[in-house]
């Protein structure tokens, strides 16, 4: 239970009400929101699972990828 009040608003009334962008649910988005259009069932979706860096085989996390490897440095667009 929480025991303290929400104190987030909104800018605009109509900015609360939206759909799901992969199943079409009705949602509540809240403000500073961090799901991205996804309802709860389908965020797990919404994110890339870690893929393996081509270099040094270290797990990049899915939302890493674009960014490259911290451990050794490899980058996606580098030759």
């Amino acid at each position: 239970m929480l025991s303290f009040a929400d104190s987030r608003s909104f800018d605009l009334p109509d900015e609360r009400l939206s759909r799901c962008l992969y199943c079409g649910k009705e949602l509540v988005i809240l403000p500073d929101d961090r799901r991205e259009g996804a309802c709860f069932d389908c965020l797990a979706l919404s994110v890339p699972p870690p893929a393996p860096c081509p270099s040094c085989g270290a797990l990049i996390p899915g939302d890493e990828r674009g960014v490259g490897c911290a451990n050794c440095r490899w980058y996606p667009l580098r030759d």
